[in-house]
């Protein structure tokens, strides 16, 4: 009986486990394999160009990037590319003044909008939204 209940808990906690990994988000890492995916799901990239000291951008990571509209809103409509400042160069063609900067681009590898700065996920949901 002990070890039926033991179960159950293992199975439980497996399972509540998977359902939080799969309604997170992923981040593709390579350019060309995003652009990829995202021309298989008729979707838009939404690349993150980040720093691992940066607080804002640990912020959105951390924070807004946990936000269950967010991520509903992000996984319908993107692949999300991260890249980091100190390990990645940008695609040719991309600039950026400050981060975290992200870029929205087509299927033509064009950049359609930007986001320059984190905020509360209210407001970058907003935002995300404005740029459709």
């Amino acid at each position: 009986m002990i070890y039926s209940m033991l179960n159950r808990c293992l199975v439980l906690l497996f399972v509540s486990t998977a359902i939080l990994f799969a309604s997170g988000l992923h981040f593709e890492h390579n350019f060309d394999k995003a652009m990829q995916k995202a021309q298989n799901q008729n979707k838009e990239v939404m690349m993150m160009y980040s720093a691992t000291w940066c607080p804002e951008c640990n912020y959105v990571k951390e924070v807004v990037f946990k936000d269950k509209r967010v991520i509903k809103y992000i996984n319908k409509h993107f692949v999300l590319l991260g890249l980091d400042i100190q390990k990645d160069k940008l695609p040719k063609g991309f600039n950026y003044m400050g981060i975290p900067t992200f870029f929205f681009i087509n299927k033509d590898k064009k950049q359609t909008g930007e986001i320059v700065g984190g905020d509360k996920a209210g407001k970058f949901l907003k935002e995300l939204k404005d740029l459709k």
